[in-house]
């Protein structure tokens, strides 16, 4: 079998997706090896995210871009139009400015986007897309890299990206992440709330891992990176309002191969935001106000449930009647018996059958899973004791403090990095 060109892998998905054409009249280096795509809505200042990209940066032997999309939906206040125009302005300005050796800033202004789909996932998608035509005109299969407005990056963030598709097989990846814990940006208690925040993270994501689950990464919009041959392979990113991350990284863990940078890391902002439904912003907004306990989180017993079913399934004991219990009162006999043979009927080997099952049954259907569990069995609990519950069940002693148990699961998932696990295990 003929494997599809660069090209016509780019223009069938144009054919099929394409949204909004976006039209630059630089043309692009033709040593582009890096396109880095910035989301801009009402943000006052992004210097930060700028000076840790433009003036930072380790040396670069290849060239760089950065499109930030400043976007406004038709339905925006005026006086967020009004910030965006002036953000616009001064990043035009900026653009030539930052005369930096392999490294352009490109700034898209779209205005009066559809408020049915407004969002940052449509410019994420928007962002992403022009940077896809830009590869195309070189005829390059590049990386295409999410970052968000309020993040920054260390100084080897380029080349770390660039070395790790450069010298693996890789074809999109997670980047390490880590959120300030201390400063003087934010009072005591809200660096107390990021803690939380991001150890309820590293706990859901290695637990899934506990349970032998495939899909256990991390999935932030300000963290990945994905050659541009296997965006376009997986559809391109959604126009979601929010959770366009989430989603589309979880189809390219399921239909790429999928593994994780960790020689570099991004540092989120961890400020308060309602502008999503959930995430960083909105958790810690919600956990300031009173209105959800980060201090709580899955009960460490659901994913005991999960990994003793997966152990049955690996072992080929395909039986309904001797699953657990709470996995029989979540899926009816008639579908698991439906799946299992779809899955027999399209599969020849155990590892393709392995592969098809975690397809079927993939970190959505999982997460559905846990939330029954949660609301019917297992309760939300203490993240302190879980925690500690997973480190036992992982061989580690026990951790005294979140904060102290949250720089132990940093640890254990730049090491893990290291020695990414496939697909299928």
């Amino acid at each position: 079998m003929v494997e599809k060109s660069f090209i016509s892998v780019v223009d069938q998905y144009f054919k099929r997706f394409q949204t909004k054409k976006i039209q630059i009249d630089l043309l692009p280096s033709i040593d582009l090896k890096i396109i880095i795509v910035i989301p801009i809505y009402n943000e006052e200042n992004i210097s930060a995210t700028l000076d840790s990209l433009f003036i930072n940066q380790d040396d670069l032997s290849f060239s760089v871009e950065v499109i930030t999309l400043i976007n406004n939906s038709e339905d925006a206040k005026p006086e967020i139009k009004d910030q965006n125009l002036a953000t616009f302005k001064e990043l035009k300005k900026l653009s030539k400015t930052y005369q930096i050796i392999n490294i352009t800033l490109i700034p898209v202004y779209i205005n009066n986007l559809d408020q049915k789909h407004a969002g940052v996932g449509w410019a994420r998608k928007l962002g992403m897309d022009l940077a896809l035509q830009r590869f195309r005109k070189i005829n390059y299969d590049g990386v295409i890299v999410g970052l968000d407005a309020d993040t920054t990056v260390e100084s080897n963030y380029l080349n770390s990206i660039y070395h790790f598709f450069k010298k693996t097989n890789f074809n999109s990846a997670s980047i390490h992440f880590e959120h300030p814990i201390e400063g003087n940006e934010f009072d005591d208690f809200h660096y107390q709330q990021i803690i939380n925040y991001e150890l309820h993270l590293r706990y859901y994501k290695n637990s899934l891992e506990f349970a032998n689950l495939p899909y256990s990464y991390h999935t932030i919009g300000s963290a990945f990176a994905v050659n541009a041959s296997s965006y376009a392979k997986q559809g391109g990113m959604n126009r979601r309002k929010a959770g366009e991350d989430f989603y589309f990284i979880t189809k390219l863990i399921k239909g790429e191969n999928f593994g994780e940078i960790t020689k570099t890391k991004v540092i989120p902002s961890p400020r308060i935001s309602k502008r999503v439904p959930f995430g960083t912003g909105r958790s810690i907004y919600e956990g300031i106000n009173n209105q959800k306990n980060l201090l709580l989180t899955y009960d460490f017993k659901s994913f005991e449930v999960i990994k003793n079913w997966i152990e049955l399934i690996e072992n080929k004991l395909f039986n309904y009647e001797i699953f657990p219990v709470l996995i029989k009162t979540f899926m009816s006999k008639d579908k698991w018996t439906k799946n299992h043979l779809m899955i027999l009927n399209n599969t020849n080997s155990d590892i393709k059958y392995m592969k098809l099952f975690f397809t079927v049954y993939d970190s959505f259907w999982m997460l559905k899973l846990i939330h029954f569990l949660r609301d019917n069995h297992h309760s939300n609990s203490s993240l302190f004791l879980n925690t500690n519950a997973l480190l036992l069940r992982l061989g580690y002693p026990p951790i005294k403090s979140t904060i102290e148990q949250l720089i132990f699961f940093r640890n254990l998932d730049k090491k893990r990095g290291l020695s990414p696990l496939n697909l299928v295990k």
